[in-house]
C-alpha cells in the first residue's frame, strides 16, 4: 500500500504502528448500532468540548493515537516536527466524524473485516459532507508546512483521481496486526488501465 508521499506522515504512521501493549477489543457486529452518549465512551483529551453524535459513534469503536507517543517522538525530532505533529490533532477530529457518519452496517463491516470501502459517488449526503470537511480541515491544518501534502485532493488528482472523484473509493483500513494497530482513512483510485492506487493516513488505533 502506498502511503501519502510525505515524510512526516510516514513518521506518524510508524509511530502509530507501535503497539501500546493493549490488545484490540473483542468487537463484534452490532458495535456501530444505537445512539451513543458522551457518558458511554471514553473520549481522547483532544476531543471537542461538545462532540458530535458522529464523533461519539466513532469513539465507541476507535482508540485515539496516544499523545504521549507523538509527544516523545516530537521531543526527539525537535520543535519544528513537534509543531507539525500538533497539526494532526486537528485532522483526527474530522477523521472520527467521517468514521461516525458511516451507517451501522458499514461500521459493522469494518469491525468484522477490518476494512470498509465505499465509492465516493455512493456516499450519502452526510457522508460526503464529512469527507469534504476532512479534506478542508487537512488543507487548513497542513497549509504552509512546505512538506508537499498541503492538499489531499491535489495528491488524489496526481494519482489519477477524476475531478468528481467518480473513480475513487474511500473508507477505513486497520493496520492488520497487534503490532500495527493503526486505523487509516484510505482512498482507492482506479486508474484507466484498471490498476488501483492507494493513499492513506492514520486517524486512530484499535
Amino acid at each position: 500500500m502506498k502511503a501519502l508521499r510525505l515524510g512526516i506522515v510516514v513518521c506518524v504512521l510508524a509511530v502509530a504502528a507501535v503497539s501500546c501493549g493493549r490488545k484490540s477489543p473483542a468487537l463484534s457486529p452490532g458495535t456501530g448500532a444505537g445512539k451513543v452518549t458522551k457518558a458511554d465512551v471514553p473520549l481522547p483529551e483532544w476531543a471537542p468540548e461538545n462532540p458530535s453524535p458522529e464523533f461519539l459513534r466513532a469513539a465507541k469503536v476507535l482508540k485515539p493515537i496516544p499523545p504521549e507517543m507523538l509527544g516523545a517522538f516530537g521531543e526527539r525530532a525537535g520543535p519544528a516536527v513537534q509543531a507539525t505533529l500538533a497539526r494532526f490533532r486537528r485532522t483526527w477530529t474530522a477523521g472520527y466524524e467521517f468514521f461516525g457518519a458511516m451507517t451501522d452496517e458499514q461500521i459493522d463491516r469494518f469491525v468484522s473485516t477490518k476494512e470498509v470501502r465505499i465509492p465516493v459517488r455512493s456516499l450519502t449526503a452526510k457522508q460526503r459532507a464529512a469527507l469534504d470537511n476532512y479534506l478542508n480541515v487537512w488543507r487548513e491544518a497542513m497549509s504552509g508546512t512546505g512538506l508537499g501534502a498541503d492538499d489531499l485532493l491535489v495528491i488524489l488528482y496526481k494519482d489519477g483521481a477524476r475531478e468528481d472523484l467518480s473513480n475513487v473509493g474511500v473508507g477505513f483500513v486497520w493496520g492488520g496486526t497487534e503490532q500495527d494497530p493503526s486505523v487509516n482513512l484510505q482512498f482507492w483510485i482506479t486508474r484507466p488501465d484498471g490498476g488501483v492506487s492507494t493513499d492513506s493516513n492514520s486517524v486512530a488505533m484499535m
